[in-house]
């Protein structure tokens, strides 16, 4: 079969690692495999099999050296003024000319692809206007029915109507169910696929120390992501803090990640008085070995589609916390490990770290940690796609 992945771009981010991961899934199972991305910045992240082919459309740079592409960039601008957040939207009637072009073009040369998925509402936003049986829309996480404003119903018909729909948990198909009957929307197929992952290369990273480095030596406890609203950093920290100052917690708090929050962040430690025992690394290209050295994983989200980092750490051989929030969390935390779900409070999600310390690897013993691995191992994932798209072959 001849697969290809498209995501937005190959910065170092939750979803862009997915995209590589899943390329080097279907590469692994013998499946002809290409990897498109949409923006030509730099590249941080890449498929680990060298079967896997890396190809740069880049639309918006396509559009603009068209005739009329600058004309259309304006048209769209003014549109937006009326129709809010609807850019992209407009631009993508444009960058899809620009898509379907790329993509014949690499078809003549490499052959017809059977599969191609698109990876997040970010990257396919950017063709919607094109309608192909084998497009498959990848939902990463949990979809705001307002994003748009009053012309939510518009936006999000554009995007879904008549889609092959894949979403990454059961809570995020029940949120996009919510959305589509909302919105009178007629998807062509619904389908839960997770997200893979492929153990073996994730515990070799976490074995690869880079010598220029700077690895926390003490006890730490880690919390990892991009330092936004959804990711919650601040309540990790009021729960390290109240941990510290009621149960005599002495680990260090190590945060991994960068984003726009950073400086709020940093305040915020600052305020509680602990830069001494609270530390920034920054955005990892590999950030296995620091879950592997971690005694704790906290995910302390508002939301998440699934909470891949959850299965990151669980594979890394790492006990795990996280907030009961909306999203996957729950298909990951189960049996033994809902013991480890805390409420969206400080004292709650201190209260189930310090349990988790007490406990230490021996929440990982036990069949559940396994069966929680199980359903996103790379094959299982790889063979749900081929059953659900091409039943035939």
């Amino acid at each position: 079969m001849k697969v290809a992945v498209v995501v937005n771009c190959l910065k170092i981010g939750g979803m862009e690692r997915v995209a590589c991961n899943l390329s080097d899934a279907f590469a692994k199972q013998g499946h002809n495999t290409h990897l498109i991305y949409l923006k030509n910045r730099k590249i941080e992240v890449s498929p680990s099999n060298p079967n896997v082919k890396i190809h740069l459309f880049a639309l918006q740079k396509m559009v603009m050296l068209s005739g009329i592409g600058f004309i259309w960039l304006i048209i769209s601008k003014l549109l937006n003024v009326i129709f809010r957040k609807s850019f992209v939207m407009f631009f993508a009637y444009a960058e899809a000319i620009a898509f379907s072009y790329k993509l014949k073009k690499l078809e003549k040369e490499a052959g017809r692809f059977d599969l191609i998925i698109f990876r997040g509402q970010g990257t396919f936003s950017h063709i919607w206007p094109l309608k192909d049986p084998r497009f498959v829309f990848v939902c990463e996480s949990m979809l705001n029915q307002s994003v748009y404003g009053s012309k939510s119903k518009q936006m999000f018909s554009w995007l879904f109507s008549n889609r092959h729909v894949v979403c990454i948990s059961k809570e995020a198909q029940l949120s996009f169910m919510d959305l589509i009957h909302s919105f009178a929307i007629s998807c062509q197929s619904i389908s839960i696929i997770s997200n893979p992952n492929n153990y073996e290369e994730i515990r070799k990273k976490a074995s690869a120390l880079e010598a220029n480095i700077d690895y926390h030596t003490s006890p730490y406890i880690l919390g990892l992501g991009r330092l936004v609203g959804g990711k919650n950093f601040p309540l990790l920290i009021d729960a390290y803090h109240y941990a510290r100052n009621n149960f005599g917690v002495t680990h260090d708090l190590v945060i991994v990640g960068e984003g726009r929050e950073k400086t709020a962040i940093e305040n915020k430690i600052k305020k509680l008085g602990l830069e001494d025992c609270i530390f920034l690394k920054g955005k990892q290209s590999n950030p296995f070995p620091w879950y592997q050295r971690a005694d704790l994983f906290v995910l302390s989200s508002k939301s998440e589609g699934l909470g891949m980092v959850l299965i990151e750490a669980l594979a890394c051989g790492t006990p795990v916390v996280a907030t009961n929030c909306p999203g996957g969390v729950s298909d990951i935390m189960r049996g033994q490990l809902s013991d480890y779900l805390a409420e969206q409070s400080p004292e709650s999600l201190a209260e189930k770290i310090v349990l988790a310390l007490k406990q230490g690897d021996s929440v990982l013993l036990g069949p559940d940690v396994a069966q929680s691995l199980a359903q996103f191992d790379e094959k299982h994932i790889v063979q749900q796609y081929c059953d659900t798209y091409l039943p035939a072959q």
